[in-house]
């Protein structure tokens, strides 16, 4: 008896089997070299095995220390050996990439935070004055450490897990693969920092320069979903034992720039001052000093990070915060 199905239809379940099997192998392989194979991510696993094995030696030698949280300027710019080998302060330097955004990254210098420490929230302004997404960076560093719940900061009751989101994250994308290719094809490093650019103590230096005219515009008020991470962090810092403070980074300020950019650094930190208290820094994130510069406005070199961690230890060490009247005045409400 002749089949009632034609020979076309009965070839398209199997091509779509067909396909829908491709398109996992492509993920999959995909993924695995995210996960495993990726310059970046690689270099971002290394330096935190770096900073968590620091951080364990503090905890050991100390009863109580310093952790410093944000993105990558204050990976450049929080010299832990020298804050401890001149001012006796047991500090770790917990910055990343400020392309995981903050609840990864508030998240993973928590974990290094324990009951009796001071927590030093370092937040690049841009990152706190901008709606937070869903970065593939956080995604693709959270999965490769087996760590997914940083995240999205779900000890800070951010969600447990976006999983679909997330796992399509591990795609590496289409400029991250031509610009790999660009790379291999000029012989040129697979990636800008390498490991031997991360000292003992987590802090990074590079030996690459570039030029950066510009100044980052005044920051403007904080964002919505920055208000809800801190005031979840400054609730797990009551609740967990932890002292939490706001420190805001410097960043390279042409001369002609520093009045505008003092006056909104101010206005934002009135806004942070109604959720935490704020380091009384008298540069107010301002340092103009060109050649204390990397390879952006926001990494220091080796002297600008000595004179950025003296400062902070100061600041620290003497308990210096602003009060509101003073960044009033500074920000010129009043």
């Amino acid at each position: 008896m002749p089949s009632s199905i034609s020979p076309s239809r009965a070839v398209w379940p199997g091509r779509a089997a067909w396909l829908a099997g491709l398109a996992a192998l492509t993920w999959l392989a995909a993924a695995a070299y995210t996960l495993w194979l990726n310059p970046e991510i690689r270099f971002f696993k290394h330096a935190i095995r770096i900073k968590r094995a620091w951080s364990q030696a503090l905890d050991q030698a100390h009863a109580h220390k310093v952790v410093v949280g944000g993105g990558s300027s204050v990976a450049f710019a929080v010299d832990a050996e020298r804050l401890w080998r001149q001012h006796r302060l047991p500090v770790v330097n917990a910055g990343l990439h400020l392309g995981m955004e903050p609840p990864f990254l508030t998240a993973f210098a928590m974990k290094l935070t324990r009951p009796g420490d001071t927590f030093v929230l370092a937040m690049e302004p841009y990152l706190i004055t901008t709606p937070f997404t869903a970065p593939d960076l956080a995604a693709q560093t959270g999965l490769a450490l087996g760590e997914p719940d940083l995240i999205h900061a779900s000890a800070l009751n951010g969600p447990a897990h976006r999983w679909v989101d997330d796992l399509i994250s591990l795609r590496p994308g289409a400029y991250h693969v031509f610009t790999l290719a660009g790379k291999i094809l000029l012989r040129r490093p697979l990636y800008r920092y390498a490991p031997g650019d991360v000292r003992p103590s987590g802090w990074f230096q590079t030996g690459e320069r570039r030029a950066f005219p510009s100044t980052i515009p005044p920051p403007p008020r904080l964002s919505d979903d920055a208000r809800q991470l801190f005031t979840r962090l400054k609730n797990w810092g009551g609740t967990n034992r932890v002292e939490v403070v706001y420190s805001l980074p410097w960043a390279y300020t042409r001369p002609g720039d520093e009045p505008a950019v003092r006056r909104g650094n101010a206005r934002m930190l009135l806004d942070i001052l109604t959720l935490m208290p704020v380091l009384k820094d008298p540069t107010l994130g301002v340092y103009p000093v060109w050649d204390h510069y990397a390879d952006t406005q926001l990494h220091l070199t080796e002297p600008g990070a000595a004179a950025q961690s003296d400062a902070l230890a100061a600041q620290l060490q003497q308990r210096s915060y602003w009060s509101r009247a003073e960044l009033e005045a500074l920000a010129g409400t009043r």
